[in-house]
């Protein structure tokens, strides 16, 4: 019987490794305007990848988001999720988030109108096991 229900057990056992981590990321998102012409929205994203290689902590994201909306240069905005799954992000995210050190932001990615960094504020840390789980 215990024999038939291990693979039961290890099958629903989250995957152990780097897949497990968790962090607390910041998405720093940034909304080009309508119509601007192909060397418009490459010199905005050129502006937006620039401020965004000075973040050193996640605290800087909201400095230079508060410094846009000030300027009105761009819209957009930060979006803080706690505890977050590294399996739950795309795999390019994840290699994104490993190349750069915590605080840092990645390199910009995004889709047309769209540009984002993504940020860990937290050393991703695989949970600690908690003694009254199997």
């Amino acid at each position: 019987m215990i024999a038939a229900l291990l693979p039961l057990l290890l099958a629903i056992q989250p995957a152990s490794g780097l897949e497990q981590r968790r962090a607390t990321i910041v998405q720093f998102e940034i909304k080009l305007a309508p119509g601007l012409s192909p060397a418009e929205q490459a010199a905005a994203t050129e502006i937006f990848a620039a401020d965004t290689r000075t973040i050193r902590r996640c605290a800087d994201a909201g400095a230079i988001g508060a410094r846009y909306k000030a300027e009105k240069r761009f819209s957009g905005s930060i979006t803080e999720r706690r505890n977050t799954a590294f399996a739950a992000l795309p795999i390019e995210l994840r290699r994104e988030l490993d190349k750069v050190p915590t605080g840092h932001a990645t390199r910009v990615f995004g889709s047309a109108g769209v540009r984002r960094v993504l940020i860990a504020c937290t050393v991703p840390r695989v949970p600690a096991a908690r003694p009254d789980t199997v």
